[in-house]
């Protein structure tokens, strides 16, 4: 029972990020209104200076949002057709494509913690889909097949307190650096080469696209689908949900090659692979989480982060101490090398941000989660003289967040 219920937990959240299917009666229509509010408390320091904020945590995807979905079979049909409308809480602080809204913390730095007074919501997917007994075919802004690759294959349900892209802290600055340094924030040491401007370190297609997605029919536990969206961005990615030698199975593969290239290190295309995998032990409520990412740009010029790698691992033990849910204890540790991106950055050859913290997560039922989490990033840096005096000072960014996750 303990072991069906997280497998269903973990199928939810995969369900409400990808496309779910109404199981309306023929020719009725039937709509639905979902989501979660994910809201954080967090205290930074920064080894120069400390403060504490509130900011709807942990990022897109898993920050605060509305789902409204909805669908019917058509009659004298085999078919099921359905929509999905994403809306996500937005701050007043531009993007990293520079216009529009972000999601707080995302791109949130020291100096502008005290804008995030107020808000705003925004549209993170509006897609329609039709499938029946040969699949799923959905055109629209979605997420790809290679969106939360490396984020979802998680068995634990612990995925909105910590999971491998960096999303805290991500644009905070890096004290210690000298001045007239390129790369100021954490973030610029994170990049992504298939989305360029997005530091994040891991799931570099982990954005949803204007595209489209074919989900070939489920073969037993195993499942395919392939994308193609805007613009020149193909992807295929490979999913098994199931039970292994007694323990609670995820696996997740995915590649996903960007033609119109790595722009922010030039080349003409862009390719990454990822894969994570997540496994739970249902009798002692051990539970550990692995995610790779490869990522290279092709003909980039010379002397830039155009060939990186990124590992994550999560590791803990899960159990219901408590008669009103399960408590779960973790650590985590991530390596994010070589992300420096642009050409001849101030001398840098390679790098590393190093991720180490600690998580305790509780669970009031199966509607809210309570979270409190500490965590640590800090910087290598290889390269020339210019480099190591730029550079060879950075401070560590250390966060503490109590958190809360009310579902509905």
């Amino acid at each position: 029972m303990f072991k069906k219920k997280l497998l269903a937990e973990v199928c939810l959240v995969a369900a409400t990020m990808t496309l779910p299917v109404s199981q309306a009666a023929e020719g009725e229509a039937k709509w639905n209104i979902s989501g979660w509010i994910n809201e954080g408390l967090t205290r930074y320091d920064d080894g120069q200076d400390s403060d504490i904020a509130q900011l709807s945590d942990n990022g897109t995807t898993l920050g605060s949002r509305i789902t409204l979905s909805g669908g019917f079979e058509p009659e004298k049909t085999n078919l099921k057709a359905g929509f999905e409308v994403i809306i996500e809480v937005l701050s007043g602080t531009p993007n990293f494509a520079g216009g529009g809204q972000t999601t707080p913390l995302l791109f949130a730095n020291q100096d502008n913690l005290d804008t995030f007074n107020g808000g705003d919501v925004g549209l993170l997917g509006s897609h329609a889909y039709i499938g029946g007994d040969w699949g799923k075919v959905t055109l629209g802004l979605q997420s790809m097949p290679t969106d939360n690759i490396a984020v979802l294959a998680d068995p634990s349900g612990t995925i909105w307190s910590g999971i491998s892209p960096i999303f805290r802290g991500n644009g905070f600055f890096i004290r210690g650096v000298g001045a007239g340094a390129s790369n100021t924030t954490w973030g610029s040491f994170a990049q992504c080469l298939t989305t360029p401007g997005l530091g994040i370190g891991i799931d570099c297609n982990g954005i949803y696209r204007n595209g489209a997605r074919y989900d070939l029919p489920a073969f037993g536990n195993f499942s395919v689908a392939v994308g193609y969206a805007n613009d020149k961005i193909y992807d295929i990615a490979a999913k098994y949900s199931g039970e292994l030698s007694g323990m609670t199975t995820l696996l997740n593969f995915g590649y996903a090659v960007n033609k119109d290239g790595g722009t922010n290190v030039g080349g003409t295309e862009a390719d990454v692979f990822q894969v994570q995998g997540g496994l739970l032990h249902p009798g002692t409520g051990l539970f550990g989480v692995l995610a790779y990412q490869k990522e290279k740009a092709d003909n980039a010029t010379a002397g830039t982060g155009d060939d990186t790698d990124a590992w994550y691992l999560k590791a803990g033990i899960q159990k219901q101490w408590a008669a009103f849910g399960k408590t779960s204890i973790y650590g985590e540790f991530g390596s994010y090398n070589d992300q420096f991106g642009s050409a001849q950055v101030d001398g840098v050859t390679g790098s590393e941000i190093k991720r180490v913290g600690f998580v305790v997560t509780q669970d009031i039922g199966s509607r809210l989660k309570l979270y409190g989490k500490w965590e640590q990033l800090s910087l290598d840096v290889s390269g020339n003289a210019q480099a190591q005096a730029l550079y060879g000072g950075a401070k560590d960014l250390d966060l503490a967040t109590l958190g809360v996750v009310v579902f509905f």
